[in-house]
Formats: structure tokens, C-alpha cells, sequence
């Protein structure tokens, strides 16, 4: 039988070395949360660490080694075993000089947050608490460890890991750390584009984004992680909304329903551009009020700079731009040919596109409800019936074509079957109707 985790602390033990419990795992676990890997801080060198693992037959990677962790292979999942840290950091720079400490209070002394700097003896199951995490926690408080100003310029990293932690929990950050942030947050200039992308992807993704969002705004971060949308607050609206740009973005961002993982993190990521193009826009219209004429078509121009500044997967920026670029269509819920129009243009998306529309009306002066109630069901009456009529054969067959047209067999047949569907599903041509089907076939490959 492979060792266990228990197999690998015993081992701590009787080596003389202790073992602590630390970090997000026993955070989550002391907030009733569940489901994240293990991670350990020990007195014990990396070389010893490895050791140990090897003795026990369990699989290690040692790729961050010089930062003094070993990855361990621990019950069907990796966990990290670092050393005790002392670290020091170089004025703004991402990672610490390292260097190893000596106690598990020295090591907690270096964390970012309260809630981040509790340690379980993995052996006892004492729980060590030095700065009031627990009571944090219970609280729903982000507070930095000793001086804010002092934790973030060692690392600006931990500012965005605050945020993250606010929208994530749903915890208000204490004053001064706040303040600590707001003092410091032009370091986030050095931290690397990858890492900045990654926790705003985490903190869009979290229990309350607008709370992260929000944050990001007050302590002045905007310019320096989203530049792009900087120009929203204070860009005033029309009558029809509750708040201005920002305050309507981050409204729309919350609203969203979450269908699950990967949907949540599109549609967040979208109710947040889906504006953008706003502010670049604005104008006075004839009857005084602010008019935003096609700001869907330059806020798609504005994500896909920016999400590719981001450097987003190339399948989530497309999806996200077409979204934004289509989020003002408003086809009518009886007229099926508006409905087919509107499922088209969103390219398959149209639950997507329906999730935006509804969030962003969730701040507006009036209630649309019916409305998107109707434009659903509409949808999915289509939807529904186009793919059971897709089912059928076309009027005519790939060899069909190839008899009538005495070409070899090659794309051109695909394009010709797509445009007799097309024509079925529109009521053009009758399914049976090969007749038809041929003259409209010989529209198509006249035109190819």
C-alpha cells in the first residue's frame, strides 16, 4: 500500500522535525470550506524534506526548491512542503530573497493576512493564532500582519491577493489596511501581467465581485490594473440608470447568475467591458440627456485591446467581444425570424447573451423582466425546433449534388447542405421540395 499522509507526519516526528498546517487549506477548513490541496511549513531543509518523501515512497517535484517548497504527492493529491521563511524582499520585487528561518512564529510573522497567518501542528492538531486570524475570520476582516504599508511594498502582489480575498469571502479589508494599499498601490506598475491577469480572474470569479471591484476603485488601483475602464467613474448616465458607468458595471458584474465555473467566469468577465466603450462615446442628445450612440461596436474594439493587453485565452476574448458587441440587440419575442436573427448573430451564445442583457438590466431605472422572461422562452421555443428540424435530411444528398453539378465531392457540398437548411428552417423551401432545392443550389454554387 502507497504511505499515507498520516505515514508522512509520523515520519516528521519520529525524525525529530515539526510539521505545521498552513495557509488557505486550514483557513477554508476553520470557515467551513472544504476542498483545497494541503500545504505544510516544517523546521526541516528541502533536502530532508525530500528525503522523507523518497523513504516513504512518494512522489516529489522539486521545481521550487530554491524557494525552499517540495511538492509531495499526498493521498491522491500534491501538497507543498516549504521550510520556515525568513524571508526579505527587494524593494517592490515579486519574489523574496530567501532565506530559511528557524520557527514557526517567525515564519507566520511574514504572511500577508491574519486569516493567511494560522498554523495547525499536524501532529497535536494545535492550532497556533499570534495575530488574531480567527478572530478575523469570525469577524469577516482582512487585516494585514503588522505594518500594511510595510507587507504590500515587500510585495504589491498581496494588495490584488487582498482584493481578491474581499470578493472571494465577501470579508470587508480593515481601514488600515486599506490605507496601506492605497499608499502603496502604485508598486502594482512592477508586478508581471500574468499575475495581475490572475487574480482579477480569481476575484471576478469569487462570492461578491463587486465588493473586490469596488475596492479596486477606492484605493486607486484602476489606472495601474484596468486602465481602460479608469474613464468610468463619474461618466453620468441618462435617466434610465441608477448609477453612473462604474457604478452600473459593477451592479451588472454581481448580477450575474452563475451557471457554473466556466460560465461565471466569461459572463463576469464580460459584464465588466460591456461598457467600456461608453465614456469614449458620450454625448448630449437633443432632449438633454447623455446618449452613448453604438458604444457596443467601439466597446468590442476597447475588450479586444484590452483583453488581449490581459493576454486572455483567444477563445474566451472572441466570445467575450462578440457578447459585448451584441448585448444591445433587442429582437421581438413573437417574431420568430427576429428571434432566429438574434440566436444567429450571438453564434450559439444566445444563453450567454440572455445572462448579460438580464444582469445589465438590474440597475436600470425600469424592470425588463417580462420582457427577457419572453425573449427566453422564445429562444429556447427555437432553438428546440431547429435542432429537431435539423435532424431531417435536406431535399437534397451530397451524392445528390455531385450527380447534378458533376463535381468531385469537397466543401463547396457543405456550403450548398447549410443554405438548403437554412431555407427549410425559414419556411423558403419545403423539406421534400427537390426542385426547389436544386435551383437554389444552383444559386449558391454560381456564386462559390
Amino acid at each position: 500500500m502507497p504511505a499515507t499522509r498520516d505515514d508522512f507526519v509520523q515520519a516528521f516526528a519520529a525524525s525529530g522535525h515539526q510539521l505545521w498546517l498552513v495557509g488557505g487549506a486550514l483557513r477554508d477548513r476553520l470557515l467551513g470550506h472544504g476542498g483545497h490541496d494541503d500545504d505544510f511549513a516544517t523546521d526541516a531543509l528541502p533536502d530532508t524534506v525530500e528525503e522523507l518523501a523518497a523513504a516513504l515512497g512518494l512522489p516529489v517535484i522539486t521545481v521550487g526548491k530554491k524557494f525552499g517548497t517540495i511538492g509531495v504527492h499526498l493521498d491522491g493529491q500534491w501538497s507543498e512542503v516549504t521550510t520556515f521563511r525568513g524571508d526579505s524582499y527587494s524593494g517592490g520585487t515579486r519574489w523574496p530573497d530567501v532565506t530559511f528561518g528557524t520557527s514557526i512564529e517567525e515564519d507566520l510573522a511574514r504572511r500577508d493576512f491574519t486569516i493567511n497567518a494560522l498554523a495547525e501542528n499536524a501532529v497535536t492538531g494545535e492550532v497556533l493564532d499570534l495575530f488574531g486570524g480567527r478572530e478575523d475570520l469570525a469577524a469577516g476582516v482582512i487585516r494585514a500582519v503588522g505594518a500594511p504599508a510595510q507587507r504590500f511594498r515587500e510585495d504589491p502582489l498581496r494588495i490584488l491577493r487582498g482584493l481578491r480575498f474581499a470578493s472571494q469571502l465577501d470579508f470587508e479589508i480593515e481601514t488600515e489596511t486599506l490605507a496601506g494599499m492605497a499608499a502603496t498601490v502604485e508598486l502594482l506598475a512592477t508586478l508581471s501581467q500574468e499575475r495581475v491577469t490572475t487574480e482579477l480572474d480569481r476575484m471576478l470569479q469569487g462570492r461578491k465581485p463587486g465588493r473586490g471591484l469596488e475596492q479596486v476603485r477606492a484605493i486607486g488601483a484602476l489606472p495601474f490594473t484596468l486602465p481602460e475602464l479608469a474613464p468610468m467613474p463619474g461618466c453620468e448616465q441618462n435617466s434610465f440608470h441608477r448609477f453612473d458607468v462604474w457604478g452600473h458595471t459593477v451592479a451588472t458584474v454581481d448580477a450575474i447568475d452563475p451557471g457554473g465555473p466556466e460560465d461565471v467566469r466569461v459572463r463576469r468577465w464580460t459584464a465588466l467591458l460591456h461598457d467600456v466603450g461608453k465614456p469614449a462615446v458620450r454625448h448630449v442628445k437633443p432632449n438633454g440627456e447623455w446618449g452613448f450612440y453604438r458604444h457596443e461596436t467601439t466597446g468590442e474594439t476597447l475588450a479586444h485591446e484590452l483583453l488581449e493587453r490581459l493576454r486572455m485565452a483567444r477563445k474566451d476574448s472572441v466570445l467575450i467581444c462578440l457578447l459585448i458587441r451584441r448585448h444591445m440587440d433587442r429582437p421581438d419575442p413573437a417574431d420568430r425570424r427576429s428571434v432566429r436573427r438574434f440566436i444567429a448573430k450571438a453564434k450559439g451564445n444566445w444563453e450567454h447573451l440572455l445572462a448579460l442583457k438580464r444582469a445589465d438590466n438590474a440597475s436600470h431605472t425600469y424592470d425588463d423582466d417580462a420582457y427577457h422572461d419572453a425573449l427566453w422562452a422564445a429562444c429556447a421555443e427555437v432553438a428546440r425546433d431547429d435542432a429537431e428540424a435539423l435532424l431531417a435530411e435536406s431535399p437534397l444528398s451530397g451524392d445528390d449534388l455531385v450527380a447534378i453539378f458533376g463535381r468531385p465531392p469537397g466543401p463547396w457540398i457543405k456550403l450548398v447542405k447549410e443554405r438548403l437548411s437554412a431555407a427549410v428552417l425559414e419556411g423558403e423551401l419545403a423539406p421534400g421540395d427537390r426542385g426547389g432545392a436544386e435551383r437554389i443550389a444552383r444559386t449558391v454554387v454560381g456564386r462559390a
